[in-house]
Formats: C-alpha cells, structure tokens, sequence
C-alpha cells in the first residue's frame, strides 16, 4: 500500500526507507544523516517515487534473502576451498599491479554552484542550490552543511534548509569555464580524458619525467594555474591508476589534493582502509576502464 514502508512501520519508518541519499559529499561531514533522511521520508510518502522506492526495496530484500540461502547451504570445505580460491588470485592481481604510471584525478569544487558565485558575487556565503524545485543540479558547501545536495528535489532542500537561493542552470557558461580548465589540463597530458565538465584524468608520467618533478608538484602547479586563469579552484588526486586517484581527489576537498606514492605497501595499505561504498563507486561504468 503508498505510504507503508517497507518494514511496515514502526515509530521510525524511515530508517527502513533507503533512498540514494548519503552524506559522503564533500562538505556533508557533520550533516545529521537520520535527520535529512526523516525529512526525505515525511516529504515522499504517498508519492509516486515512493511507490517506486518501496519496489526496488523489495527486490533488493529478496536478493539479499537468495544469497543468505545460498550461504547457509555452504559447508566448512566449501568454505576454505574458496578461500583458497579469492587468495590465489589475490596474489595472482598483486604480481601484475603497474605502478609504473602517474595518474592525476582533477575535481572541481562545486563547480556549477562556484561558477554561479565567481559571475555573481552577491551570492559568496550564501546556501546556494543550482537547479530548481524538481531537482537540484548541485549545491554550494554552505548548503551542504543542511544536507542539501546534488541529485535531491529542490522542495526537499527548501525544508532542509529555509534559506536556500536558487539560480538556473547556464550550461553555456559552465562549458565555457570548463574549456579554460580543459586548456590547462593539455599542458600536462595533450591526451587527457574528461569525464564531464568538471572533471578529468590525467596520464602526467611523462611531464614527471621530462621535468623532473613529483606528482605532488605537478598536482599543486595545476591547482595554482587553474585558480590564476579560471578564478575557481579544484582538487587533485594523484596514484598508479585511475580509479585510486579518483578516490585521492576526494579525500582534500574542497581545493586540496591527496597524492598517494607508487608503492605496492603503501597502495595495499590504502586500498584495504576503504570503505566497500567508497571501492564499487568508482567501479561504476560512466568512469569507464579503471587502469
């Protein structure tokens, strides 16, 4: 029935009711998970999202269920056999780990929204939200603070945050900031790979090399151009491969970077601190291959 959550109920629904929010955005550290997620909830119920909400909750319960099953039908030999199995190709992966190459992630900082600030300084300081009442394409870092982000329904930031100003999205003029950042980028790498307007993967090996400088520097300098000739700033990730640099871009921002060295300890260390969440969401296929 609309409306019913999943479990049925209960004097908190909505902690049964697992919409695609997180706190997990940069900016989102101290937000009150629990609390956005009652408003989302209160602010859903009867609608047809809901309803949709409730079916996928549903086959996501059965799946679990299923490989419960499957679980328990597992003896102690299975078990260990693949075990066995999972720590021979462990090795098999660590033996043909290329740390050979020098990857930077670029991410700019609430790129639509900082576009928006830099055209209109009037709104510096303020909870901004880019998008409208349907739906929120981003969202400043002082909205964030209320839970307010991208992807979420702009009457649902309103309740989170009362003070929350809206500008519509100008695609043209975002494209136009991210051509200047793209220039940038192709003096590091002619060959870099963007992923949207405001983030790209840079192959900068071979400017290490021909220049003789780190990661670090070549991070920092490209940080420092981008702001000189853009007026924004971005954050930096900078690995062995694409996918560990992604996740570096995040760990500083807003307009920070994270460089983790070319060594096996060093990336087995970091990539087992990982939370799951954090590993399959750079798995996704829009980033495309990860090495």
């Amino acid at each position: 029935m609309a409306g019913t959550p999943p479990d049925g109920g209960g004097d908190r629904p909505w902690e049964s009711y697992h919409t695609a929010y997180t706190n997990a955005k940069a900016g989102m550290e101290g937000v009150d998970k629990e609390k956005v997620q009652k408003v989302i909830y209160e602010m859903s119920k009867g609608s047809k999202y809901f309803e949709n909400e409730q079916r996928k909750e549903a086959i996501t319960k059965q799946k679990i269920d299923h490989l419960r099953a499957q679980c328990a039908k597992l003896t102690d030999n299975d078990i260990s056999h693949f075990q066995k199995v999972a720590e021979h190709k462990i090795l098999e992966l660590e033996a043909s780990r290329d740390l050979s190459k020098i990857w930077l992630h670029t991410d700019m900082d609430a790129f639509y929204a900082t576009v928006e600030i830099l055209e209109n300084p009037s709104l510096k300081g303020k909870p901004l939200a880019v998008g409208s009442m349907s739906m929120i394409a981003t969202a400043s870092y002082e909205a964030r603070k209320f839970g307010v982000r991208a992807a979420m329904p702009g009457f649902i930031g309103c309740k989170l945050c009362p003070e929350l100003v809206f500008v519509r999205p100008n695609f043209e003029r975002y494209t136009y900031y991210s051509e200047l950042t793209r220039k940038v980028f192709q003096r590091y790498d002619p060959n870099f790979v963007a992923t949207s307007l405001d983030e790209a993967y840079l192959n900068i090996t071979k400017v290490c090399f021909d220049r003789g400088i780190t990661g670090e520097e070549v991070a920092t300098e490209l940080r420092g151009a981008i702001h000189q000739e853009t007026g924004l700033t971005c954050s930096a990730g900078v690995a062995p491969n694409r996918m560990i640099a992604k996740v570096c871009s995040d760990i500083n921002k807003p307009n920070g970077q994270f460089i983790l060295p070319n060594d096996q300890e060093a990336v087995t260390t970091f990539v087992s601190t990982l939370p799951i969440r954090k590993v399959l969401l750079f798995l996704v296929v829009k980033n495309g291959p990860c090495f």
